[in-house]
């Protein structure tokens, strides 16, 4: 009896039945899939140890020209529309078809090793990215681009568990191109407080020295019936230098008071651009001479760098990510410090320099090194007891006390570089937006550099007369406000005397080759005269 339960229960038991027929038939279709022939040519890829069915709208009467190595062919019984192909080895063959109608059909078949187990893997693990993995000759082919340049070391070392050869043709998608900026800024200041006194008292009778420090050594006494003689070495630490003097008795005191201040800056920025696990190094400076040994007692010249350096290896992980290599430094000659071996003088050399190795996120800013320095020295030179007297004892001794103060930082920040099209260039560059003075302006007004009214060809007789010259092919440029900013130019004459300007009339051809002609007039007044009226 059919009760409603009953009911119920067999149509969950149908639907199960038909949907379990559904899924072996739908895996059978992926398991020996149909190849159903096309006009024109036909290309049948198929992975080793499968089967495929090649099917034809008409009977097929034979199979030929296959090589039998790479794959088996055999009838489907009970249809003579399909032949059945099993993939022996891997390679390439041709099978030709004729049929019923002594119609000839050729297929192309590239069997390809069965890689699925390993392209899993690459499919799990790196979502993200699109390598395919082929078997080529007992190896495998890895091609495709990933994400992170880490993916494509991981993505060998698992195929290398397949297969003993890994041929690597994986490239990192994105921008390759790295721009690194680097920041270098200091400061030193420095205070030095200097007090001494020297004196000396000489008499027919006798005579008194008192140099602590010395300021002013004695270089030579010499005691005569006359009366003592005293040679001093020199008064270059003597910032006061006084004396009394009578008929028998002179006395010198000799004075170091000085107080010294020093301030340095430094900013330097140098930036350069690389490929992405490319080195890159910046140099601007220059190379000094220094002697060196070369061996049996000689020496040899070899020459040292010195000045703005950077050297710099970026290396993209992805996802924003970088890891990146800094050599930077920042030096200058000293030669305060230097030193002389057979009359050539070697110079010695001040330093900031940071090697490192961080990671970071583009456009980020790092700070790679610094430093905060605080130095104070101080020095006393005086005579016992005498000198330990207040007031008195200054005359009898000698104080120096230097503070300084050193602070540095080096910044580092990377970001993703592209080169831009000639329309993007910015017009002008350094030194571009300044001009030479007229002998007015550097005999009278003491100006070597002025401000540039005008464009780079303003001087160029070609370029005002024909529109252009060899030098400037193109003519000249229009400015920010559309006219163009090469017009004539009203200057000083060329005599010195004469100051009266004059207004050249301006033809030129622009780049959408529209002829013009304007009339400006050059001044060096903060408000320029109206130009004069064209003949």
């Amino acid at each position: 009896m059919l009760t409603p339960g009953n009911l119920i229960k067999t149509v969950l038991a149908a639907t199960v039945l038909v949907g379990l027929s559904s899924q072996l038939t739908a895996q059978e279709s992926r398991t020996s899939p149909v190849y159903r022939l096309q006009p024109g040519e036909n290309h049948l890829d198929i992975y080793q140890r499968f089967t495929t069915v090649l099917e034809h709208t008409a009977r097929i009467k034979s199979v030929l020209d296959f090589d039998a190595e790479i794959i088996e062919v055999k009838v489907v019984q009970g249809n003579p529309q399909q032949v059945r192909i099993f993939a022996l080895d891997t390679g390439v063959t041709t099978i030709t078809l004729h049929d019923e109608f002594d119609q000839y059909f050729q297929v192309e078949v590239h069997v390809e090793g069965d890689v699925r187990h390993l392209q899993s893997y690459i499919r799990r693990d790196f979502p993200d990215d699109d390598v395919r993995a082929t078997e080529i000759k007992g190896a495998v082919k890895l091609t495709g681009w990933v994400t992170e340049p880490s993916h494509i070391t991981q993505i060998i070392e698992i195929a290398e568990q397949f297969y003993g050869t890994v041929i690597n043709h994986m490239k990192v998608g994105g921008a390759q191109q790295v721009q690194i900026k680097c920041d270098i800024l200091e400061v030193q200041r420095s205070k030095v407080r200097n007090f001494g006194m020297n004196f000396q008292f000489l008499s027919d009778s006798g005579y008194l020295i008192s140099t602590p420090g010395p300021i002013t050594p004695i270089q030579a006494l010499t005691v005569t019936g006359a009366g003592p003689v005293s040679t001093l070495a020199g008064f270059a630490d003597s910032t006061l230098t006084f004396g009394f003097i009578n008929n028998n008795k002179i006395f010198q005191g000799f004075i170091r008071a000085l107080r010294e201040e020093g301030l340095l800056k430094i900013h330097a920025t140098p930036m350069i651009t690389t490929l992405n696990g490319q080195p890159a190094t910046l140099l601007n400076g220059g190379e000094t001479p220094v002697i060196v040994p070369a061996g049996l007692g000689t020496t040899a010249i070899s020459f040292k760098e010195f000045g703005v350096q950077l050297e710099s290896v970026p290396h993209v992980l992805g996802n924003g990510r970088l890891r990146l290599q800094v050599n930077t430094e920042v030096s200058e000659r000293d030669f305060s410090n230097a030193v002389t071996v057979n009359g050539v003088t070697v110079p010695a050399f001040t330093v900031r320099r940071a090697n490192t190795e961080v990671e970071m996120n583009f456009g980020e800013t790092l700070v790679l090194a610094g430093l905060i320095s605080h130095r104070e020295d101080a020095s006393t030179a005086k005579v016992p007891y005498l000198g330990e007297i207040p007031w008195v004892g200054a005359a009898f001794s000698r104080k120096r006390y230097t503070k300084a103060e050193t602070e540095l930082i080096i910044l580092v920040t990377p970001e993703y570089a592209a080169p831009m099209s000639e329309e993007q260039i910015p017009y002008g560059g350094p030194g571009k937006f300044t001009d030479y003075p007229t002998d007015k302006e550097l005999y009278f007004h003491n100006l070597i550099e002025v401000p540039l009214y005008g464009d780079e060809c303003q001087h160029c007789t070609g370029c005002w007369q024909n529109g252009s010259c060899q030098q400037h092919p193109n003519g000249c440029v229009k400015n920010d406000q559309g006219s163009s900013a090469n017009s004539g130019i009203a200057e000083f004459g060329s005599d010195a005397e004469s100051s009266e300007k004059t207004s050249v009339p301006t033809s030129y051809s622009t780049a959408d080759n529209k002829s013009k002609t304007t009339t400006t007039s050059r001044s060096r007044e903060l408000i320029a005269p109206k130009p004069k009226s064209q003949p």
